[in-house]
């Protein structure tokens, strides 16, 4: 469809940034829920491993040099809980600022929606107006020509 009224074209224009942000949107939301799904399974690891040593450390016991290991493998696993927090932050930030965008450009629509809207009602009027006068018009010559007769 040709757009030729200027308006019309800002209009497109913006529906168009919304849909692309919309789109985005839908990105981030998906990469900070997936983040947020890791972080819960490496939380869950780290407390697992927790709960393993203690039990095996209070019931049977072991060596110190496994205790060193397995202690050294659940810091590790602590690091990577703290930077999947962190890449979680990151995503909830995205959102957030990718929504905020998204209600700029929805008020940005909406704003030329209305003007569209008023626009429209305003062509109305005059046209409406133009053809009541034409109306008018023929009608004061249809009275003329009868009393012409």
């Amino acid at each position: 469809m040709a757009i030729t009224n200027p308006m019309d074209f800002l209009r497109e224009l913006a529906e168009q940034t919304l849909t692309d942000t919309t789109a985005e949107l839908g990105k981030v939301q998906q990469a900070y829920t997936l983040a947020a799904t890791q972080l819960g399974q490496l939380e869950s690891f780290e407390l697992e491993y927790q709960q393993q040593l203690r039990a095996t450390v209070s019931g049977k016991g072991i060596p110190v040099a496994d205790l060193l290991n397995r202690q050294s493998f659940i810091d590790s696993l602590g690091n990577v809980v703290k930077q999947q927090a962190n890449q979680v932050q990151k995503c909830q930030n995205m959102v957030n600022e990718t929504l905020l965008t998204w209600r700029h450009d929805k008020q940005r629509l909406n704003a030329f929606e209305t003007l569209k809207s008023r626009a429209d009602d305003v062509r109305m009027l005059k046209e409406n107006r133009q053809e009541q006068k034409l109306m008018d018009e023929f009608a004061q010559r249809a009275c003329m020509g009868r009393e012409l007769l």
